[in-house]
């Protein structure tokens, strides 16, 4: 266990920020966005408004008010009791260990560009093994303690994700200033999506699942020196750019590349090729693509470290038996983490058993965005709730209009996270299965295998778990 003379690393404003920005910068998302053209205009404008905006302040408010160690499992727990607490951080974490192994065949199809052999990307045992061996690569690195998980997170963020941003945008506007046509319609009519089947509405389940994530920083507000002050900077800092970086990347796509070459989970460095090659710099995409890869490890980084510690502060209510509530010598919940590994490992088996890597691919990302959706209802509600509950705790940065406008944001944000739950039933119809009934059921069955451990392990928990 974590002895109380043990030295605590602290983390600045810019360092959380990156955090951020590893946590919630996916440039994966980029090319499935790009598709709908400046339709996706609307799709970013309601996730912002509906999602990113209140999701930022309300996780603020909640930080600054209530920083002490556990993040979403404290807010929530503070306003619904214990029990909803673990619910709400098992569904953050646990919704994050089903979308890793997607998150990371995405890292596997940029290795394979960079290695240049891109035809492994098709490969589910190719896909299997990276997944495997950068969980355990980024396990290893998140128990060498915070102050040396932000560095990778840090390193990687700069160089992996924000550069290759950039550079996705510079790209996307030499191609227009060098009087080349666009691949996408330029005009004021396009910026209406059109909604010609059901399915059209599935890829914003795809951008709030991009814009999710500011709230795991919050696990980390006890190593921060001013957490009042700082935490609400960096969110804004990190909300900025989260902002500009999805918007502009998915435009500089859809304007430059045919959507036709792009696939879901290769789509952002096949982009990246086919602009490289116009420009006659075809070497230069390689260089990225490592780029990249740096970027999706700092990524995985910030999330294996942030919700494994809030799962300890619930865990040491007596949520998880003793064995699962052991720390290392720095400070890392490294029993959780391990665990967390295993399961990751698990859930990557689905490669072994679905042919199509896009169908796998998309499944996975689809439980998760609605998983996800399910703790954010409850963060909203927490947020409310506590309001009422504690309105003398001093809150350095509170929501504009006191309670009214604490309910107007959480319901509002709620019920929008209730639509696109409801919309990550529809199969995309880019991504051909089998059928929609069993699309549907596998829907069904990711939801009940992420929601129902926690009910059994509160079932059967014992006194004696409780340190």
């Amino acid at each position: 266990m974590t002895t109380k003379n043990q030295s605590r690393a602290y983390l600045g404003v810019f360092s959380l920020a990156m955090i951020n920005c590893s946590a919630v910068i996916n440039l994966r998302n980029l090319p499935a966005m790009a598709e709908y053209g400046l339709g996706m205009i609307a799709f970013y404008a309601f996730s912002v408004i509906f999602f990113l905006i209140p999701s930022a302040l309300v996780a603020a408010e909640l930080a600054t008010g209530f920083p002490e160690e556990g993040g979403i499992a404290n807010w929530v727990g503070k306003a619904m009791g214990g029990l909803w607490g673990f619910l709400a951080v098992w569904l953050q974490l646990f919704s994050n260990v089903v979308g890793f192994p997607a998150s990371l065949a995405y890292l596997a199809s940029i290795i394979a560009y960079a290695f240049g052999y891109p035809d492994l990307a098709k490969n589910n045992y190719y896909i299997f093994f990276v997944i495997t061996t950068v969980t355990w690569g980024g396990t290893w690195i998140t128990l060498r303690g915070i102050k040396f998980a932000s560095i990778i997170t840090n390193i990687g963020s700069i160089f992996g994700t924000l550069i290759p941003g950039i550079i996705i945008i510079a790209l996307g506007v030499a191609w227009l200033t060098a009087g080349h046509i666009s691949h996408t319609e330029l005009s004021y009519s396009a910026l209406l999506p059109t909604f010609d089947s059901p399915e059209k509405f599935v890829f914003l389940l795809n951008v709030l699942l991009g814009f999710a994530g500011l709230e795991m920083s919050a696990a980390h507000a006890q190593n921060v020196n001013n957490p009042q002050r700082d935490y609400p900077r960096a969110i804004f800092l990190s909300t900025l750019f989260i902002f500009t970086i999805s918007l502009l990347g998915s435009l500089a796509i859809a304007v430059s590349v045919p959507k036709e070459i792009l696939t879901l989970e290769s789509g952002v460095i096949q982009a990246i090729e086919a602009l490289c090659v116009k420009f006659g710099i075809p070497w230069f995409a390689k260089w990225i693509a490592w780029l990249m890869a740096l970027g999706v490890l700092g990524w995985f980084v910030a999330w294996v470290s942030g919700p494994a510690r809030g799962m300890l502060a619930t865990a040491h209510t007596g949520n998880l038996p003793p064995f699962l509530q052991k720390t290392n010598t720095h400070g890392m919940p490294s029993a959780i983490i391990i665990w967390q590994g295993g399961i990751i490992t698990l859930f990557s088996l689905i490669f072994l058993l679905i042919p199509s890597v896009t169908a796998c691919f998309w499944i996975l990302l689809a439980i998760t965005a609605q998983t996800t959706l399910i703790m954010y209802i409850l963060m909203f509600a927490a947020g409310i709730i506590l309001k009422f509950k504690y309105p003398n705790v001093k809150r350095t940065y509170t929501v504009p209009f006191g309670r009214f406008g604490m309910i107007a944001m959480g319901v509002t944000a709620s019920l929008a996270c209730l639509l696109c739950y409801i919309i990550g039933f529809l199969p995309p119809e880019e991504i051909h299965f089998q059928s929609k009934t069993t699309y549907i059921l596998l829907m069904i069955m990711g939801n009940i295998a992420v929601l129902l451990p926690p009910l059994i392990i509160v079932r059967f928990r014992q006194p004696s778990w409780k340190l």
